[in-house]
């Protein structure tokens, strides 16, 4: 049996851009709400069974529009979330991503969860619900939780997916999904 999944990013949020936001819960900006909006209308024509998000504000506000045209109820999910920032929550991504990123990489608990630990929360998640997934599907959630799960479904490098950047408001797919 054949499932297809459309992936798609949360909308913008109030939060400043370019800061590390994972744990933390900002809601949608209007601009977020306006792309809910289009994504709903993008996806209008699917034919989903399912709209799965992430059970942080961000992704559920974005999900609502999408499950409401579709008739179906929004399936929180806390596996979805972004990837635990702790010490590093708020700080500019750049600062992550530069000189600074080893550290971040290797950092003891107390400074957030390991890309390890973001991988096996979310592949864990997809291998146990994977068998259940019929017909067309909407996962809401973001960048790191999607980046592991699009690898998970396409067989491509955790790194390939992230590469493949998927911008706030954004939607891919549908990718099939063999079980």
């Amino acid at each position: 049996m054949t499932a297809r999944v459309w992936l798609v990013r949360h909308g913008a949020t109030i939060a400043p851009p370019g800061v590390a936001i994972g744990s933390s819960d900002p809601p949608l900006s209007e601009a977020g709400r306006a792309q809910a909006d289009e994504l709903a209308d993008r996806l209008a024509s699917a034919q989903l069974t399912r709209v799965i998000s992430s059970d942080l504000v961000r992704a559920i506000e974005t999900a609502r529009p999408i499950a409401a045209r579709h008739g179906l109820a929004v399936e929180p999910v806390r596996a979805l979330r972004e990837i635990d920032f702790g010490l590093w929550e708020g700080r500019a991504l750049t600062a992550l991503w530069s000189g600074e990123e080893a550290s971040f990489r290797n950092a003891p608990r107390g400074f957030g969860e390991s890309f390890t630990d973001l991988e096996l929360r979310v592949t864990g998640w997809w291998h146990a619900i994977q068998a259940a997934l019929e017909g067309e599907v909407a996962i809401i959630a973001h960048r790191g939780s999607l980046a592991v799960l699009s690898a998970a479904i396409t067989g491509c490098s955790v790194e390939a997916a992230f590469a493949d950047r998927l911008e706030p408001g954004q939607e891919k797919g549908p990718l099939d999904s063999l079980h």
